[in-house]
């Protein structure tokens, strides 16, 4: 039996990885915290949890299986540029007792990371999968009972040129790809994605005449 979490995510390349994992070294060393295994090749940001499936019940296994279907085309209905990543802030989710996370997140150096999240979600509400409104960009360093106020902290993200669906095993701390999608470079992407948003904001707005 393993229960199965499903999410989008963003997922930093392996050099990106191992620098992000040496940060957190070292504000574990800082702090005093202890460390915990290591968490490089799991290391990312989550865009959208889709849910958690027990592949020993059928009508879960089935669940899930209409879930990966249907996150697969609104996956495979994106166009969009790639995401340049920056964190500025180091805290602690405090929503539990114990077992806390402690993440790194961010301001305007995660604004595309936002925006690429709500165009995502739009996608998956069109396949009929229910969406989280709240989200909080954050990349998760460690799990501790202590709780670290949110103090700055400047660490270079990385360019997500590609956004995965996860499928998290619950108690194996693995995590197995089901789909990888890549984001556009280039400045064509860029722009016609500019000129979409350009275009629905006049729809939305149109200018009085003389404006």
């Amino acid at each position: 039996m393993t229960v199965h979490a499903l999410f989008f995510c963003l997922r930093p390349d392996e050099a990106t990885a191992s620098r992000l994992s040496a940060v957190s070294r070292q504000v574990l060393l800082r702090l005093g915290l202890r460390e915990r295994p290591d968490r490089t090749e799991r290391l990312h940001l989550t865009l959208h949890h889709l849910g958690w499936f027990d592949d020993s019940h059928p009508d879960q296994r089935d669940a899930m299986a209409a879930v990966l279907a249907a996150a697969g085309r609104a996956a495979d209905s994106i166009v969009w540029p790639s995401i340049p990543l920056h964190f500025d802030e180091l805290l602690s989710f405090t929503r539990k007792p114990r077992n806390r996370p402690l993440v790194l997140s961010g301001g305007t150096g995660l604004e595309t990371v936002r925006q690429f999240r709500r165009h995502l979600g739009e996608r998956l509400a069109a396949e009929g999968l229910p969406i989280d409104p709240h989200f909080t960009p954050h990349l998760t360093l460690t799990y501790d009972d202590h709780a670290v106020s949110p103090e700055p902290l400047d660490v270079p993200g990385w360019t997500a040129t590609d956004f995965h669906l996860a499928d998290s095993l619950q108690g194996e701390s693995r995590h197995v790809m089901k789909g990888c999608w890549p984001l556009a470079g280039s400045g064509e992407a860029t722009r016609a994605i500019a000129d979409d948003a350009a275009a629905a904001a006049r729809h939305e707005n149109p200018r009085a005449p003389g404006d």
